[in-house]
């Protein structure tokens, strides 16, 4: 239970990169070891992708690998849903994390 509590709520677009492709995403959630975010495109679990997030008005590129995903075509909203754990998080994301751990409470 303490995993779901160290989650923060956030509403932010980020781009996820997939080979050459890139989708638009939405951020649902955040933590110091990764993110959580919709997306309207299937990407298997274990996949290592690409994440570009803004952070204090500078693009933060980091690499991620799939944890959990849902297919969009499968799911009762049709929103697909991604749980990223980010590789050597950058010190701008994890201080992002902290900031945003101490606004929520």
């Amino acid at each position: 239970m303490r995993e779901r509590e160290s989650r923060i709520g956030e509403k932010m677009e980020v781009v996820a990169k997939d080979g050459d492709d890139l989708y638009r995403c939405l951020l649902t959630d955040i933590s110091a070891t990764g993110i959580s975010m919709t997306i309207g495109h299937f990407i298997p679990t274990y996949k290592q992708i690409g994440i570009v997030m803004e952070i204090a008005g500078e693009k933060v590129a980091m690499n991620g690998s799939v944890r959990w995903s849902i297919d969009p075509g499968a799911a009762w909203d049709k929103k697909g849903k991604l749980g990223i754990f980010i590789i050597d998080p950058p010190p701008e994301f994890l201080e992002y994390v902290k900031t945003r751990e101490k606004n929520r409470g």
